[in-house]
């Protein structure tokens, strides 16, 4: 075994809990229940959204600003709202979300759309600082609520 390989090993083994710890924290955040299909929806979406914030990320960085704020408006701003509506017969996710929880998620997709208009202007830093809106809503929410 490489040493480096021993190390992380020794380092995770003692910052394990050990069997049969009852000390497990408590999750905290507000659990939302949602009918099976708009649970796996919402679930397949924040997993695409975290997909777009990293292209976006690299697109920044390579300096393909219009193709990052092209993406941004189409996977995350307000352009991407209703895309459940035909499937769900109007039942998208948002109708079984507490109104505080829906309004973060409406502000994800209206600092998305900012971002879009900021990154269009070419300022590379403009963009990263327009940004990070987008996944302080991302965070508000995962901090606050769960799916159940």
């Amino acid at each position: 075994m490489k040493p480096i390989h021993l190390l992380i090993a020794v380092v995770l083994s003692a910052a394990a809990p050990a069997a049969g710890a009852e000390d497990v924290p408590a999750d905290t955040r507000e659990a939302v229940a949602m009918p099976p299909l708009q649970r796996a929806l919402v679930r397949e979406e924040m997993i695409q959204n975290l997909a777009t914030l990293n292209d976006l990320l690299g697109l920044i960085a390579a300096g393909k600003l219009a193709e990052a704020a092209d993406r941004a408006e189409r996977e995350l701003g307000f352009a991407s709202m209703g895309k459940h509506a035909a499937r769900t017969q109007g039942m998208g996710p948002g109708r079984f979300m507490p109104d505080a929880m829906r309004a973060t998620g409406f502000a994800m997709h209206e600092a998305a759309s900012e971002f879009a208009k900021v990154a269009r202007q070419g300022d590379r830093a403009a963009a990263y600082a327009a940004l990070q809106p987008v996944t302080e809503a991302c965070v508000a929410c995962h901090v606050g609520y769960r799916l159940k």
